[in-house]
């Protein structure tokens, strides 16, 4: 639409009427009446153009006057009114924060320093942690061809590992191609793992034992985004995988009576059988600031000189008698996982819930279930308070955290679950830097043991940030 200017009408006017009397002839009151009624006209029509003008100036003001109340209270509240990325993306490290970025490439990163204080010196250490420090890279290398790159050094170098490493080509925002070394998208917490974002300094119980965070997989597969409306959006990732090992159940040649996943995470070199793993995560953001997802893993995980007759694992029952296991190969693993967050203001709620069935071999001489079903969740609040509290920080904010977290190893059996409360309060001076204080009490029950044992409390403290 053409908006008018107070000059342009003055102008057009007088144009016009000049135009006008130039025209006319000298004598005639007919003629001179029409022009006045013609003046008269033009005058009424800019008094209606000025009204509107004035109408379209005040909507405007009201408008930048609303998106200024939405930010000072967004601030006030510690959370930005932009998308966060965190939220909606595709798993992936296009989105994460830089230090540099330019000629095609980006260079990132981030590390974490934890401190453990346990109560009971019995129970545990007190001591410092030089848990990680993870540099990332990532290249465009055309529009639509990406690589991303992560890398893990945890205890000063006493562990290295490439966590990811793929390479993305985009045919459509609805369709795009990944192979390499995936973050595995079981769960929500699996791709968005790192120290900065966590509120809480230890991972959630569920993402440590039946979502073994990190889980990196090699494999391909697909993934994308389909956008229903304004607000809403659709996410999808599907990968074919190597898949979990033996040691699910295996420890040592020695049948376990409870699976642990955690011990079973694939080597990244080779795959221990013929068959391959499906893992897939749908995700769906109605409303900026809520998603929901539900994620899946399956395959077997037999390897492929345990299946045979003359491989015995001897085992022993819950009642102590034993006995030995073969496997067929057709014994599967499969986890499924459901996950939620949802902000509003300074409030936030978050949480995931995991359920894995592990097959078992078949039992000789002492009897073993068909499988064993294994279940874990947590469950997280946020409180994000004090924005700018601290002066010479204008962008920091604390924040108050609660989380209960646990997990049972096996659902139709006494004993063998843990369950953890955490309470802390962390404090941001800018978004990709944060010092985390935290209470935990840990309580934890063994299969076949006479008791469940005292609780272990324990104080964490670290500091994490991206670079």
């Amino acid at each position: 639409m053409r908006r008018w200017t107070m000059r342009g009408v003055t102008r057009a006017l007088t144009v016009f009427a000049l135009t006008a009397v130039a025209g006319a002839p000298v004598a005639g009151q007919e003629r001179q009446d029409s022009l006045a009624a013609q003046v008269d006209s033009l005058a009424a029509r800019l008094r209606e153009l000025e009204l509107e003008l004035a109408r379209q100036q005040a909507e405007l003001q009201a408008g930048l006057e609303a998106e200024m109340r939405a930010e000072e209270e967004a601030a006030v509240a510690g959370r930005s009114v932009a998308p966060d990325p965190r939220l909606r993306s595709v798993s992936g490290i296009g989105s994460r924060p830089f230090v540099w970025r330019g000629g095609g490439a980006a260079v990132g990163g981030y590390v974490d320093l934890e401190y453990q204080h346990t109560m009971d010196e019995e129970a545990g250490p007190k001591q410092f942690i030089a848990h990680r420090m993870i540099p990332f890279i990532f290249a465009e290398i055309t529009d639509r061809i990406h690589f991303g790159t992560e890398l893990e050094f945890e205890y000063g170098g006493e562990e290295i590992k490439v966590e990811f490493a793929a390479l993305d080509v985009a045919f459509a925002d609805a369709l795009s191609f990944r192979g390499g070394l995936l973050l595995s998208p079981l769960g929500k917490f699996n791709l968005m793992h790192d120290s900065p974002v966590n509120d809480l300094t230890r991972r959630p119980l569920v993402d440590q034992q039946i979502i073994p965070t990190t889980l990196t997989e090699a494999g391909v597969g697909v993934f994308g985004a389909f956008y229903p409306s304004e607000r809403s959006v659709l996410t999808y990732e599907a990968y074919i995988t190597n898949g979990f090992t033996d040691a699910v159940v295996n420890n040592g040649g020695v049948l376990r009576p409870s699976p642990r996943i955690r011990s079973a995470r694939g080597n990244l070199r080779n795959d221990n059988n013929d068959n391959k793993a499906l893992v897939a995560r749908l995700g769906f953001s109605p409303m900026l600031g809520l998603e929901v997802g539900a994620s899946a893993h399956t395959g077997t995980y037999a390897s492929r000189g345990a299946v045979s007759d003359e491989t015995l694992f001897p085992y022993a029952n819950d009642e102590g008698i034993a006995g030995v296991a073969t496997f067929d190969g057709d014994e599967r693993l499969t986890i499924a996982a459901l996950d939620g967050i949802f902000t509003r203001g300074p409030f936030e709620v978050l949480g995931e819930v995991a359920m894995s069935k592990v097959d078992l071999p078949e039992g000789t001489g002492g009897e073993l279930p068909e499988s064993v079903d294994q279940l874990g969740y947590y469950a997280q609040g946020n409180f994000h308070f004090g924005h700018g509290l601290i002066g010479i920080f204008p962008s920091s904010v604390f924040t108050a955290v609660g989380r209960y977290d646990a997990i049972d190893f096996d659902t139709d059996a006494e004993g063998d679950s843990s369950n953890r409360l955490s309470v802390g309060l962390n404090w941001r001076p800018v978004e990709e830097t944060v010092f985390k204080l935290s209470w935990e009490r840990d309580e934890a029950t063994a299969r076949l043991a006479d008791d469940a044992g005292d609780p272990v409390d324990a104080f964490w403290f670290s500091v994490a940030s991206y670079f």
